[in-house]
């Protein structure tokens, strides 16, 4: 009796030690099953994590090329902003080196044409000193036909005073036409100027060619002009004072002729000037070489 009751104790020893280690087991296999859910859950959103970064990663890395590639596009537009901005730099500089040049050029002719107009001037002293000597030696014979001594020096008076208004008056008349000229060759500096930046200008350059011959005419007449030495033929007293009247008109006649030949030439220009200044644009941009280029014309 007393094994059998030894032998059901051991039994039941086993069996609750089979039944706890089963439960043991069981809750290990729980715990197991609960950490390799955990570490999965775990890894799942470390992989997600990941990925995540590595999105973001993809996407910076896709937004920094991007910005790169504008700053890139920034820097080969302003590369060639710059290129376009140095182009249109030294065509503006080849082009107002041509405009120097031309206006050089106008200046240059003019002053050749002065030159040669001082030179014939010049010429022309000794041939109008040796005339007047001339005429003097004959008017002095011719006056001994007067016998009233107020006469012959009023007479006298009168001639050497149309003498020396011609020469003044000559040479006032070609100043006068220096400067019509001076106005004519700033004129054309805003021509070559209007020419380059495109603007038509055709009709006034057909004006200019016709100042110029206008002041070319009047230049003529007043060397002309300058060359002539007056003379009366005295026939006797009675006659004296008609014939000095006659030769004080004839003067007076003669100056007037010149004096309207640079009227023309002055008209020519300033006709040139206003249809100039009525072109579109024309004064859109203003430049100084104009100033200088008379002032140095001037100075001549």
């Amino acid at each position: 009796m007393r094994k059998e009751i030894k032998y059901s104790v051991s039994s039941f020893i086993i069996i609750l030690s089979l039944m706890f280690g089963f439960v043991v087991y069981a809750e290990d296999e729980i715990e197991t099953e609960d950490s390799t859910s955990q570490i999965e859950e775990e890894n799942e959103l470390e992989t997600k994590e990941i990925n995540s970064r590595d999105q973001f990663k993809k996407e910076f890395k896709g937004e920094k090329d991007k910005l790169k590639e504008e700053k890139k596009l920034r820097e080969e537009k302003r590369e060639e902003f710059k290129n376009e901005i140095e182009d249109a730099k030294d065509e503006f500089e080849v082009k107002r080196e041509e405009r120097r040049n031309e206006v050089e050029s106008i200046i240059k002719a003019v002053k050749e044409k002065r030159e040669e107009f001082r030179i014939e001037l010049e010429s022309k002293k000794e041939e109008i000193k040796l005339k007047t000597e001339t005429i003097k030696t004959n008017f002095k014979e011719d006056l001994k036909k007067v016998k009233d001594e107020n006469k012959k020096i009023a007479t006298e008076k009168i001639m050497k005073g149309i003498q020396l208004l011609n020469i003044k008056l000559t040479a006032n008349f070609s100043e006068k036409i220096e400067k019509i000229e001076n106005v004519l060759v700033g004129i054309e500096s805003r021509i070559t100027k209007a020419e380059n930046r495109g603007l038509d200008v055709s009709s006034i350059k057909i004006m200019v060619e016709k100042a110029k011959e206008s002041i070319s005419v009047a230049r003529d007449a007043i060397s002309s002009q300058s060359a002539k030495v007056y003379e009366v033929n005295i026939t006797g007293e009675e006659t004296l004072k008609a014939e000095m009247k006659g030769l004080k008109e004839e003067f007076k006649k003669d100056i007037g002729a010149v004096k309207e030949k640079v009227k023309l030439a002055f008209t020519a220009v300033k006709d040139t000037a206003e249809a100039l200044a009525k072109i579109p644009k024309i004064d859109d941009e203003e430049d100084s070489n104009e100033v200088e280029d008379n002032n140095t014309l001037e100075n001549q």
